[in-house]
């Protein structure tokens, strides 16, 4: 998957994953004017692109990413980034064009949110304990007034919209602390969390 756009070739069969990258950035290219899938090992170093006037992706989840232009320009670069072990394979059709087509992800409980906490600590894993290469990400801990745990949802993207929050704990147990009255609503997914703020509970 490191050659440049292909034309006029039969359909590739599906790649295997995993052999010689972790991660995968899809993005445009605003000089090619082009889509193109770009490839990472697990030293975080580029290992191949691939570029075509369409990519399909078929299920699977994704995360947004970007960083400002390193050169001065007046714009961000912006990556929806997905991982290997998550990817079944890719096709590249006659023109070109690629398909990406996800396994069929495992059932997970969305996650409860306990009614009658008083506060609310996150944090983000440095390193994923169940799956050394999936990248780790965010958990939520739900406190009662006494400082009991109520309850905990762990490995999602944490998502905060508008709520005040200050920094608590002390290494190697730092968190992030929401107050209950201001956090007016959580929405938990299958592979997030949001955090949102407004008007007091």
């Amino acid at each position: 998957m490191s050659q440049t756009q292909s034309k006029g070739k039969s359909t590739a069969p599906a790649q295997s994953t995993g052999m010689f990258w972790e991660f995968a950035d899809l993005g445009f290219d605003t000089g090619k004017k082009l889509w193109f899938v770009q490839f990472y090992d697990e030293t975080n170093k580029s290992v191949g692109s691939y570029f075509a006037r369409t990519i399909t992706i078929n299920k699977g989840s994704a995360a947004q990413y970007q960083w400002k232009d390193t050169q001065g320009r007046p714009f961000w670069h912006v990556r929806e980034r997905f991982f290997a072990d998550d990817v079944e394979g890719f096709s590249v059709d006659p023109s070109g064009n690629v398909a990406v087509t996800f396994k069929d992800a495992p059932q997970r409980e969305a996650g409860a949110v306990p009614e009658d906490f008083a506060y609310l600590t996150y944090a983000y894993h440095l390193s994923n304990k169940e799956d050394n290469q999936r990248a780790p990400m965010g958990f939520v801990e739900f406190y009662s007034s006494g400082g009991d745990l109520l309850g905990r949802i762990n490995n999602r993207w944490i998502i905060v919209e508008d709520v005040g929050r200050k920094t608590t704990g002390e290494y190697p147990k730092i968190r992030l602390r929401m107050e209950r009255k201001d956090v007016k609503n959580i929405v938990v997914t299958k592979t997030a969390i949001i955090l949102q703020g407004g008007q007091p509970r």
